[in-house]
Order: structure tokens, then C-alpha cells, then sequence
């Protein structure tokens, strides 16, 4: 036990909370920027999740438009394309992963507008793509 004084005397302090105490003192630095670091993640996952309804709108919207096309090319004859569905389809992931991962940690400033929109987009179209090439029987 180490003797830590203030506020009201005596008191013994466990060894434990001394490296502890010892321990932030010398990463202060670090922890404070893991905790900003931390803190800014967050309010840039929460400004991301904004544009989720814009997100889910337009993949309605795209889903529909495929499915349409769909219909369309089973009854005009065409020629189902299963490679282009399954790339579709994962590089809707990739839109959505990656994309939203660059955005959350890039260093700079980000035009969250510009950038949400633009993979919002992507994402509509893919799943356009996806749908419209879907089997023609089911």
C-alpha cells in the first residue's frame, strides 16, 4: 500500500490503482487520441446512417425497375445472365462496405452529400442490374 494524501488525510491507496494512475500518465496522450478518434467514428457513423432511408428509397425504386425489365424479357424472349446477376450482386457489398468504410475513416473532411449520394446510387443501379437479369422461371 502507498500513503496518497488530500482532501480529507491519510489514506491508503491499493497498488494497483497506483499503475493504473502511472499508466494513464504516461499514455495520456494516446488514450485521449484513441478517444477522439473514437468519438469521431461514431458521429460519422450517425451522419452516415442518415442518408439509410435515401439508401432503402432508391433500392426499392431500383428493385422495381429490375424486376420490371424482368418481366419484360420473359415475355419478349430474352436471355437470362446469371454471372451478371452474382456480380451484381456482390458488387453491391463492395458499394456498400468499402464505400462506407472510406468514409468513415477518411482523415479529411468529408462532403458527406457528394459521397452518400454517389454510393446510394451505385447501390440503385446494381440492384437494377441484379433484378433485371434474374432467372426468368422460377
Amino acid at each position: 500500500m502507498i500513503n496518497v494524501t488530500g482532501g480529507g488525510g491519510n489514506r491508503r491507496a491499493p497498488i494497483p490503482d497506483t499503475v493504473v494512475r502511472r499508466s494513464y500518465l504516461a499514455h495520456r496522450e494516446a488514450i485521449e487520441t484513441a478517444m477522439l478518434g473514437t468519438q469521431l467514428l461514431g458521429v460519422r457513423f450517425a451522419t452516415f446512417m442518415r442518408f439509410l432511408s435515401l439508401l432503402l428509397l432508391l433500392y426499392a425504386v431500383g428493385t422495381a425497375d429490375g424486376l420490371t425489365e424482368r418481366a419484360i424479357r420473359r415475355s419478349c424472349g430474352g436471355r437470362e445472365s446469371a454471372s451478371l446477376y452474382h456480380r451484381a450482386k456482390y458488387l453491391q457489398l463492395v458499394a456498400l462496405g468499402l464505400g462506407g468504410l472510406a468514409l468513415l475513416v477518411w482523415p479529411e473532411p468529408v462532403a458527406w452529400e457528394l459521397c452518400a449520394a454517389l454510393i446510394v446510387i451505385v447501390t440503385r443501379g446494381l440492384a437494377r442490374m441484379q433484378w433485371a437479369v434474374y432467372k426468368k422461371h422460377l
